[in-house]
Order: C-alpha cells, then structure tokens, then sequence
C-alpha cells in the first residue's frame, strides 16, 4: 500500500526553507521499460543473486493509465533448493502478460486480464507438481502457490500480483518536505519469511530538477533497514531503488531499476 506523506508545516525560526515538492504522475506512453529487481541474501551459508526482469508499458486510458507487465528473465546462483524454490515462485508467469488499471492518482484498481492471468499460473504450476521430484523444494513451492492463489480474496489476488510493482508507485501524487524529515512506519522481512514493524525518518537528501533523493533508516526488533530512492518529481515513478535489510546477524540487499529497454 502506497504510504501517505504528510505535509509538515514550516518552522517559523527558520528564514528560508523550501517549499513542498509536489510529485506529480505522468509516466512515459508507448514507451518498453525494463524494470530489473537485482537481491543478493545468503543461501545455505554464502551470498546468492536472485535477478527478475520485467518489461513493463504504460498506456493511457480515459482518465489512467493500462500498465502492461511481462516477466522476461529470472536469475540466481544460490544453490539447490534456493534456486529451485525461487524459479517455482516465479517461472509460472514467465511470458504472460499483466495488464494493471491505474487510476488518475496512480493506485492500482485492477487487473483486466486476472482471468487468463491465474490460468496460465495455475496450468504452469500444476504442470511443475507433476514433473518435479516429490517432495522437492520446486513441487513443494508450486503446491504452496497453488494453495495460496485458491484461498485468496479478489483483492488479495490482485495484492500478490501487483506487489512487485507497487514500489514504482510510492511516491506518486504526493509532496515532500525538505524542512523537516517525516515520519515512517510499515513491516519488512526476507522473501518468504516473518515480516516485523519498522519505524523512523525519511528525508530529501537531494533534489536537482525533477530528480529527488530520498533516504529512510528504520529500525524494528531485531532489524534495521535502510533505504535510498531517486524519484521522478514529472513522471512520478521510482526509477532506482536501494534497500539493506539487517535481520540479526543475516543481510539482504537490493536494487530495483527502471530504465527505457534496450539501452
């Protein structure tokens, strides 16, 4: 869910703080963009790559905007089960395409195509239960999806299915503050794993034009989680992302791009 940013009033004290930056949505039309999630975590020891990329396309519709999304490509290194489990999750939607209804704000509201889209995962993973070793860790996450698809609400669907695009959208129709840093609050947690609360500031480390730098430190039980986003104050997108995840003495990181394909 897109975070609120609340608008802080200026500090009389001070003599000339900047005004809000207003983030507006005006994402590129007709245009491919490869969107890449690059994580490294360890896996049974040692650092391991797991690399999604996707092609997505924004098209205008009355008042919003279609958001077409096609999982190219998917990449990992980690050993065994790591890898097994990861391309189970994922392999299934591989060449089939989302097509999202964003409204004028940039929420996401639908998937036009949810029907053809949940067939083709399930014709995909149940052809994966069938072929894979029993008890292996790919047949054993193909069941789990399965079940998972089967007892989700409408709503939970199109959450599963939007997540990983949703922080593309965090910042859109919203303002940031550099007077003052703002308060942040949401959950965090390894891929599959015990998501905990987290907690603390976010600031504008810079802004150039429409280029804005955003930085968050948050701090839950056990964990710490730092983030640095460069956002479009005209498109509203965030075109690269990076988060450090420290869970005990275990850290994930990762790196999310949006650039146009090809280039």
């Amino acid at each position: 869910m897109k975070r609120a940013i609340a608008f802080l009033s200026l500090v009389l004290a001070s003599p000339a703080l900047a005004a809000p930056v207003a983030i507006g949505f005006a994402p590129p039309t007709g245009q491919d963009l490869l969107y890449r999630i690059e994580q490294h975590r360890p896996v049974d020891g040692r650092d391991s790559l797991f690399r999604a990329d996707r092609i997505l396309r924004f098209e205008k519709a009355g008042d919003g905007y279609i958001l077409h999304v096609t999982l190219r490509s998917l990449d990992s290194d980690a050993p065994g089960a790591g890898a097994d489990a990861y391309r189970a999750a994922l392999s299934p939607l591989i060449g089939v395409e989302h097509r999202f209804r964003l409204d004028s704000h940039g929420k996401i509201v639908g998937l036009d195509n949810i029907d053809d889209v949940r067939a083709a995962m399930e014709k995909a993973l149940n052809a994966m239960v069938a072929r894979a070793p029993e008890g292996s860790a790919g047949q054993r996450t193909a069941k789990n999806v399965l079940t998972l698809l089967d007892g989700l609400t409408p709503e939970g669907r199109l959450a599963l299915l939007s997540g990983e695009v949703q922080p593309l959208l965090l910042f859109v129709d919203s303002e940031v503050d550099d007077a003052r840093p703002r308060g942040v609050r949401t959950m965090a947690g390894p891929p599959l794993g015990r998501a905990v609360a987290v907690e603390g500031n976010s600031v504008l480390a810079a802004h150039d034009g429409n280029r804005l730098t955003l930085q968050e430190d948050l701090q839950g039980e056990g964990a710490h989680v730092a983030m640095r986003y460069i956002v479009s104050a005209q498109t509203g997108l965030v075109d690269a992302q990076e988060r450090t995840l420290t869970l005990g003495a275990q850290t994930l990181t990762e790196k999310r791009s949006l650039t146009v394909a090809g280039k």
